[in-house]
């Protein structure tokens, strides 16, 4: 029952966080959403409008008669999406048609379809071999447009290499741009909204639940993992930020890293191993950071070892976490500071934990 609680309490706060940032109703998520290690989209598969699924692979081979959001280690588009496509993954390939507005990122993506709207794709390498009659806009540190490949409108695009194949046909030519910063330049000016004290007030409040949320979900479900996440911060904290600075500066090299991985069959696994964890760490991490200062708190007022209850420590942890990661100016630097001890000691505890259970098996 708790675990079951546990997992009730995620949805929430995520469907929360959602609301506030995107444009996606966060209920469609949970009732037209398929998620799970491999998710097969085929035509056994009762499809609604639109389509959202997340998991490790994602395989879709049926049309989709509304948009598709898929996300995962993998993702696989091999039938017609009548509306909007939006991909993120460490692979992805689109080979289906695209009727809508396309954007696709991951560590390697492979375009083999046919977009009509736009295209927007992004990532460590890029291989294009489909046909693109809208506006597109590539970004990767290679780009290759292969043979067969046809671009109707001008190719716009952001690469460290760009290789056009003899075979492919480029109609209106090639442009590279720094697509970022002709973004900002083309968004049309507006004034900057005054800071008041209740939109930072809501904006804590929010932070809060989520950060509440992502906490009681590991204290429910996880209970005895954020125990020792946390011990290993309290007792080890030069350790646990050492080695969440090593990841962080790890991550600026992490689609390079995902992409060569992820280019051998071999390399697959470790590609989705490595996502996992800096996933786990992006979500969780500032939760591992309250928990640990909300338990060092309330045992500074105790004369007995007697541990704090894990729940309350969450509760008070998070709450500060909330409120030093929302200050104007200076809230990043207390958001860094909280993945840095957070995410290191979750690694620390994992690579102990697998050094402990080597022990006992005696290997």
């Amino acid at each position: 029952m708790k675990k079951l609680l546990g997992f009730g309490v995620l949805a929430f706060m995520t469907a929360g966080l959602s609301a506030q940032d995107i444009e996606v109703n966060p209920w469609d998520l949970f009732f037209e959403g398929e998620w799970g290690a491999y998710v097969k989209i085929d035509s056994a598969y009762s499809m609604g409008e639109n389509l959202v699924a997340m998991g490790a692979l994602v395989e879709q081979n049926a049309p989709v008669p509304g948009y598709a959001t898929m996300f995962g280690g993998q993702v696989k588009s091999h039938a017609d999406v009548d509306g909007n496509l939006l991909i993120g993954a460490a692979v992805a390939e689109v080979s289906g048609s695209v009727g809508g507005k396309a954007n696709v990122g991951g560590a390697v993506v492979y375009l083999s379809g046919t977009f009509t709207d736009s295209l927007e794709a992004g990532g460590g390498v890029v291989f294009v071999s489909g046909h693109i009659k809208g506006p597109v806009s590539l970004a990767g540190a290679e780009i290759f447009i292969q043979d067969g490949a046809i671009i109707e409108d001008t190719l716009r695009y952001d690469a460290g290499k760009l290789h056009i194949a003899d075979g492919a046909l480029l109609k209106s030519g090639s442009r590279r741009v720094i697509i970022e910063a002709e973004t900002e330049i083309e968004k049309p000016v507006k004034e900057k909204p005054q800071r008041t004290f209740g939109s930072w007030l809501l904006k804590t409040i929010i932070g809060f639940f989520f950060l509440a949320g992502a906490g009681i979900f590991l204290a429910l479900v996880f209970r005895t993992h954020l125990t020792g996440v946390t011990s290993r911060i309290i007792k080890k904290p030069g350790l646990s930020a050492l080695t969440g600075f090593i990841a962080l500066a790890a991550a600026l090299l992490l689609p390079i890293i995902l992409g060569l991985l992820a280019a051998t069959i071999a390399g697959i696994g470790a590609a989705l191993f490595i996502s996992g964890l800096y996933f786990v760490g992006f979500v969780f991490s500032v939760a591992y950071a309250g928990t640990t200062m909300g338990r060092w708190l309330l045992s500074l007022g105790r004369k007995k070892k007697k541990e704090p209850h894990i729940m309350l420590s969450v509760l008070l942890g998070t709450f500060i976490a909330a409120i030093l990661c929302g200050l104007p100016y200076v809230g990043w630097v207390f958001y860094l500071a909280s993945f840095i001890f957070g995410f290191g000691g979750f690694l620390v505890h994992l690579w102990l934990a697998r050094k402990l259970e080597k022990v006992k098996s005696g290997k």
